[in-house]
């Protein structure tokens, strides 16, 4: 009696065990690597995220591959770098099936990135982008990296600093002109009275000769580059590295009271602590120091600087209570006729080659992505748990619906709201991710045996070389970097 009590309790004890013994996980698992997921005690946006994909769909699992960390020559703990990563990834066999793309041509060179084309030909979320954003990322006919976020780049407004601390309030709208906008920043800059408290009209001049030339003529991109290579011999890029001239060089001292780079090149010139930038204006950004009426940057500051307009403990106390909003480069008029292109910043997310399942990751880049319902998830965590961080970043996906539901987070971006729900014409600066050699042409390459690519045109834009000097060779030097990248893309 005793031994079957005894074999009845054993059985039991192992029903109970069984019963409690953790059930296998046999979910579908995706693994993801990202540089913006933050810390797991973080809990930021982007893992929020993951853990709502994972929700809306329970037989799935997303596993975060980590960069393994080293110790760099200084001996601190760095992440590795995010090539070196991929590179080893792939040498064993083992690409995450989701990844962030910081080069999508060496990507495609390396085999890393898939091909979807076929995902994205019915897909009517993919299709409601504007065409020169999603066919972007487009090789051979093939599409490879996904929008998953776009930015502006432009001018900044501080209406705050324009209505109240200038002398002359004026009214900047998206959509003014170049020469209005530069008539603007002169009419509200203000010298010095005491202690820093001028005030810059605005900044950014030294990046017109790369977004001008394309207002000039619309078969030009962003530092003259289009599908045929760089042009930097055309009749646009010479006319809008005159205009960048005229604020550098012995021309800076006629918008040295307005332009900040002007007032900097003047100081150097005449040493004349008057000029010097820090005396007019207090160190740091003038900007976020409330010093500041016209800004050039991209629109992914917004998410601090809102923030700073909001927060009385902020580290940028110029900012706080101020009005600001964003509009975009301004327009300008050519034969008659008003030109108005925006340059965008895109950041990608791929499908990693030799996924299993290429219609589940890629289903989890949308989300992470360009995707309408990632997108409104991502608007809900925001409102519901400010603390993960804000959206800093419009939707890309032409949608009223939901454009309407991310500017209720914004109203005060009435001249944003104006770029994102109605602008056309734009001008992809996002050239580093998308175009073979970038780097060697724009910045890199080596023109003689004292100078690259980059120190030239500095030395263009101050006068000290003339254009016409070294026009064609160094359009032809560009051109052969160019050329030679491309070829490395041939086949694939």
């Amino acid at each position: 009696m005793k031994k079957t009590f005894y074999l009845v309790l054993v059985f039991m004890l192992g029903l109970v065990l069984v019963s409690c013994a953790k059930k296998p996980d046999d979910r579908e698992v995706l693994r993801y690597a990202a540089w913006n997921l933050g810390t797991e005690a973080q809990n930021n946006i982007e893992r929020r995220m993951i853990k709502a994909f994972e929700e809306a769909n329970p037989n799935v699992r997303i596993d975060i591959i980590e960069r393994p960390m080293t110790v760099d020559e200084n001996g601190n703990e760095v992440a590795t770098e995010w090539d070196a990563f991929f590179t080893a990834e792939a040498a064993r066999g083992a690409m995450p099936d989701v990844f962030q793309v910081s080069s999508n041509v060496k990507a495609i060179e390396f085999s890393w990135i898939s091909d979807v084309t076929e995902q994205v030909a019915a897909d009517e979320d993919f299709n409601n982008m504007p065409v020169d954003i999603r066919e972007s990322a487009k090789y051979n006919g093939k599409i490879y990296g996904l929008p998953q976020a776009m930015f502006y780049f432009g001018y900044f407004i501080n209406r705050t600093v324009i209505n109240e601390k200038s002398p002359t309030a004026v009214d900047i709208e998206y959509g003014i002109t170049f020469d209005d906008l530069m008539s603007a920043a002169k009419k509200v800059a203000k010298a010095p009275v005491s202690g820093g408290d001028g005030i810059v009209g605005i900044d950014g001049v030294g990046s017109i000769y790369q977004w001008l030339p394309a207002q000039y003529d619309d078969s030009l991109g962003w530092f003259t580059h289009n599908a045929d290579g760089y042009h930097l011999d055309s009749d646009a890029f010479r006319t809008a590295m005159q205009i960048t001239q005229s604020y550098y060089g012995t021309s800076a001292t006629n918008h040295r009271d307005y332009v900040l780079e002007s007032t900097g090149v003047y100081f150097e010139q005449t040493q004349n602590d008057f000029w010097n930038p820090a005396t007019r204006y207090g160190e740091g950004s003038a900007f976020e120091n409330g010093q500041q009426a016209i800004k050039w940057e991209a629109s992914y500051n917004l998410r601090n600087w809102l923030a700073a307009t909001k927060d009385p403990n902020t580290t940028m106390p110029g900012l706080f209570g101020a009005d600001i909003d964003f509009i975009g480069t301004p327009s300008v008029t050519v034969d008659g006729t008003n030109v108005h292109k925006i340059p965008v910043v895109i950041d990608y997310i791929g499908v990693g080659n030799g996924t299993k399942n290429k219609d589940l990751a890629y289903k989890f880049a949308k989300w992470m992505g360009f995707g309408k319902d990632g997108y409104t998830k991502r608007l809900e965590i925001a409102t519901q748990n400010p603390e993960a961080g804000a959206v800093n970043f419009a939707p890309i996906v032409q949608d009223e619906e939901l454009t309407n539901k991310y500017f209720e987070l914004y109203p005060t971006l009435t001249e944003f709201k104006k770029i994102v729900t109605s602008h056309q014409g734009f001008i992809i600066e996002s050239l580093g991710k998308t175009v073979p050699n970038y780097a060697l042409s724009r910045w890199e390459g080596k023109y003689d045996e004292e100078r690259n690519i980059a120190k030239v045109l500095d030395e263009i834009r101050d006068g000290k070389v003339n254009l016409s000097d070294v026009i064609v060779n160094l359009n032809n030097l560009i051109n052969r970097y160019f050329e030679e990248g491309k070829t490395k893309l041939e086949g694939k």
